[in-house]
């Protein structure tokens, strides 16, 4: 079986049913490779065969391992990581069943890899099972792809702003949540350079009263 970081990682998976989590977030880490070219669908390098394969692999082993604590495993499309583009999700869930994951599908995430995040919610409702809420600021973005100053860089920048402050078409997303029928768990983050994270309380409170304004039940 697949090793290393997941391995290492086994019993805080242990403990979360000790906290009555039901659903592990899978995600492939930022890595410096695919870092700078976040955004960037055209000209990232993708992993080779044999890396993809192992990749998938470690995903199934997780969710076997998750399953058996009564957890449901579902994997979260990263920017700077390799399951990030279209093309790699729609490969992803080729090759990993719907009996082994879910999805988590991140509306800033969709928004930095190029997509729709409306539209990809609809498209992947199927799969879909968490959904994380954070917002972006479309010049910071375009800025920081344009300069390939990779994720963590652009989110130390403040690309990532409080919901309802950035250019995400969250009346949208609201709409395609309610069509496609989800009522699941959503997730608020402010992703924020640690060394400079002062400001991230008072951006989670202005997100969260935004969506309690638009009747989200939190």
């Amino acid at each position: 079986m697949p090793g290393g970081y997941f391995g290492e990682n086994l019993p805080a998976l242990c403990r979360a049913k000790e906290h009555r989590c039901n659903r592990l977030v899978v995600i492939d880490s930022v890595n410096d490779v695919r870092s700078k070219y976040a955004g960037l669908p055209d000209e990232a390098p993708r992993l080779d065969e044999a890396h993809w394969q192992h990749m998938m692999e470690t995903i199934r082993w997780v969710a076997t391992i998750a399953r058996e604590k009564g957890i449901r495993a579902v994997v979260h499309p990263h920017a700077g990581g390799y399951i990030e583009y279209k093309d790699e999700i729609d490969r992803m869930l080729e090759e990993v069943s719907a009996e082994d994951a879910g999805l988590c599908l991140d509306t800033g995430h969709l928004y930095y890899a190029g997509m729709d995040p409306v539209h990809s919610l609809a498209e992947y409702a199927f799969r879909l099972e968490y959904v994380h809420f954070k917002d972006i600021h479309k010049d910071r973005l375009e800025n920081a792809i344009e300069r390939r100053t990779g994720f963590w860089q652009a989110c130390a920048d403040g690309v990532m702003r409080p919901i309802g402050e950035g250019d995400i078409d969250y009346a949208g997303v609201e709409a395609a949540l309610k069509q496609i029928g989800y009522e699941g768990w959503i997730t608020i983050e402010q992703e924020r350079d640690p060394r400079d994270c002062a400001t991230t309380l008072p951006d989670i409170t202005r997100s969260r009263e935004y969506l309690v304004e638009r009747g989200y039940r939190i």
